[in-house]
C-alpha cells in the first residue's frame, strides 16, 4: 500500500492511500496520549460520520471500513476524486467572483440540508457551552507554562492594534452564554472551517469531511461561526504561514486574502442580521477552544497568536 500524510488534524495522522483496485483516505490516532483531545474526538467523529452516511448519503465521504493496525485504530472513508478543500482553492487559484459566489452557494445548499433536521434546544445549553468550551479549554491550555506566562501579561499588540486578555470578558462572556436561548437546535458539523468543506468545480456541490462532535450547542450558527472564522478571520492561511512573536507583540505576513474578501463577501451577504452578535462571539470562541489542540501539538505559538486573535474578537463583539 502507498500512503501520502496529508495536512490537517492536530493529534491525528490524514494518509491518502492507494493499493491495487482501490483509492482511500486513511485517518489514524494513537490510544495512549493525549486520550481526551486524540483518541475520545477520533472515535466520536467515526461514530458521527456513521449516523451522517445513512442521514446524508452525498454530504459527508462514506466510511469504508475501521479497524486496528500497528496498534493504532483507524478508519478509512473514500476518496474525494476531483474534490479540493476550499480553503486551498481560494489560496491557490485564480478565480472569477462568478465562481466564488458559486462556491459560497454550494456551501449555503450543503448547510441548509445539513440544518434541516432540527431538535429542541435544552435550556441552559449555553452555560454549560462556556464552561466547556471556553474556561475548561483555557484551563487545559494554562496548564502549559509558556501559555501561563503568556497569559498573565494580559496585555499585547497584533498588528498596529492594542489587545487586553480574557480577564477583561470572562465575566459578561459567561453571562452572555448564561443568557442565551435557542428555540431550537439542527444536526450540524461542528467543525466546518473552509479547509474541512470539499468542493467539485464540475459537479458544483460540497462534501463536508472532519465533523465534530462534542460542540454542546448543536446549533447552526455555531457552523456558520467556524466559516468566518476562516473566511473573515484567515486561520487557516495563517495556520499555513509562521507568526512572529516579539515579546507581546505579534504579527504575521499573511497578504494576499482577495479571494478569501470575496468570499466572505459573498457568505456573510445570508447571515441573518439578528443573530449577528451571537455568531461574532461564537467565531471569538473557536480560537479559545482550539488552544489545547495548538498546544499539545507542540504548535505554542500559533497558540499564542490565536488566543490574542480571540481576545480581540471578543472585545469588539461585547
Amino acid at each position: 500500500m502507498k500512503t501520502i500524510l496529508l495536512k490537517g488534524g492536530s493529534l491525528s495522522s490524514t494518509y491518502h492511500c492507494t493499493t491495487i483496485g482501490e483509492e482511500f483516505v486513511r485517518k489514524t490516532i494513537d490510544r495512549s496520549v493525549n486520550r481526551e483531545y486524540g483518541f475520545v474526538r477520533w472515535y466520536s467523529q467515526l461514530k458521527k460520520l456513521q449516523r451522517y452516511n445513512t442521514q446524508y448519503p452525498n454530504l459527508f465521504p462514506k466510511v469504508l471500513r475501521s479497524g486496528v493496525y500497528n496498534d493504532q485504530p483507524y478508519f478509512d472513508l473514500e476518496y474525494l476524486d476531483g474534490f479540493q478543500d476550499i480553503k486551498t482553492i481560494l489560496t491557490e487559484q485564480t478565480l472569477s467572483e462568478y465562481q466564488i459566489a458559486a462556491m459560497s452557494e454550494a456551501v449555503w445548499k450543503g448547510f441548509n440540508q445539513l440544518h434541516s433536521v432540527k431538535h429542541k434546544s435544552n435550556l441552559y445549553t449555553g452555560g454549560l457551552y462556556y464552561k466547556e468550551e471556553v474556561e475548561q479549554k483555557l484551563n487545559d491550555a494554562l496548564k502549559f507554562d509558556s501559555f501561563k506566562k503568556f497569559y498573565d501579561a494580559g496585555t499585547y499588540s497584533i498588528g498596529t492594534e492594542i489587545v487586553h486578555g480574557m480577564n477583561n470578558y470572562l465575566h459578561e462572556l459567561e453571562n452572555f452564554f448564561n443568557e442565551l436561548r435557542l428555540e431550537e437546535e439542527e444536526n450540524i458539523h461542528g467543525n466546518p472551517t473552509l479547509e474541512n468543506i470539499m468542493y467539485s468545480f464540475k459537479e458544483n456541490r460540497i462534501v463536508f469531511i472532519d465533523v465534530y462532535e462534542e460542540s454542546i450547542i448543536d446549533t447552526k450558527y455555531l457552523d456558520y461561526a467556524q466559516v468566518l472564522q476562516c473566511s473573515r478571520s484567515h486561520y487557516g492561511i495563517i495556520n499555513d504561514n509562521r507568526v512572529y512573536i516579539d515579546d507581546f507583540h505579534l504579527y504575521t505576513e499573511v497578504h494576499d486574502t482577495h479571494n478569501f474578501e470575496l468570499f466572505n463577501q459573498h457568505f456573510t451577504s445570508k447571515l441573518p442580521e439578528d443573530k449577528k452578535q451571537l455568531i461574532d462571539i461564537l467565531e471569538a470562541t473557536q480560537f479559545i477552544r482550539m488552544l489545547p489542540f495548538k498546544l499539545l501539538a507542540g504548535e505554542t505559538d500559533k497558540a499564542k497568536y490565536f488566543y490574542v486573535h480571540a481576545c480581540k474578537l471578543f472585545a469588539r463583539a461585547l
